[in-house]
């Protein structure tokens, strides 16, 4: 089954933490408040969808800091950061971080609960997205090495002649292979090779 999400709030102030808790609960989610950012880490389930907002200064670990540790732990959790004082440079630099949204107080509960949505939505895509890597990513790696270099050489768009030069086999042998790698990858088309290729890091994207 799969887990609903929870939305994590992380505030020095606990009135102000008290008041967002009750907000968030209209969306009738689990949500788990935290007085510091250390106790948040030790208590997060990064497997658990959800999302995390959090104050932007706090005495223990601030906002920016918690961003980085998360990142250093390849923990992909939309953030949504507050403040009380505006800071410029700090919004520039959580929102490069990847953060989801930048809410300076006093803010609106609509504006709360939208960035909200926004933040659960793309925790869903993008866990969605890890999902379909991993399996595309594993059906890769039970393809043969002769498969491993057909793989690689037909994705970079050369004809079958070529592969086949290059491979020292007949153009034929390189469609019977083409053919078993599109069947075990389930590649409907090359284009859909190319996108798992990309995945597998095989080649890299080109915009």
């Amino acid at each position: 089954m799969r887990s609903e999400p929870t939305i994590h709030a992380v505030d020095d102030d606990p009135r102000f933490l008290s008041a967002l808790v009750r907000t968030l609960r209209t969306t009738r989610l689990t949500v788990n408040g935290y007085a510091c950012a250390s106790h948040f880490l030790e208590s997060l389930d990064p497997d658990l969808p959800g999302c995390l907002i959090t104050d932007l200064r706090m005495p223990d670990i601030d906002g920016l800091e918690l961003q980085r540790r998360l990142a250093q732990q390849q923990i992909r959790l939309p953030i949504i950061f507050i403040t009380g004082h505006g800071d410029a440079s700090k919004a520039v630099a959580a929102l490069k971080g990847g953060a989801i949204d930048f809410l300076e107080k006093p803010f609106s509960e609509q504006a709360l609960l939208r960035s909200v949505r926004l933040a659960l939505d793309k925790d869903a895509n993008d866990r969605r997205l890890c999902g379909e890597q991993a399996i595309v990513r594993n059906r890769f790696a039970h393809l043969s090495p002769r498969e491993h270099e057909v793989f690689t050489l037909v994705v970079s768009a050369l004809p079958s002649k070529e592969i086949a030069r290059r491979l020292k086999i007949s153009p034929r042998t390189v469609e019977h292979h083409r053919e078993h790698l599109m069947l075990k990858m389930q590649a409907r088309s090359l284009t859909e090779l190319v996108t798992m290729a990309v995945l597998c890091g095989v080649r890299e994207l080109r915009l």
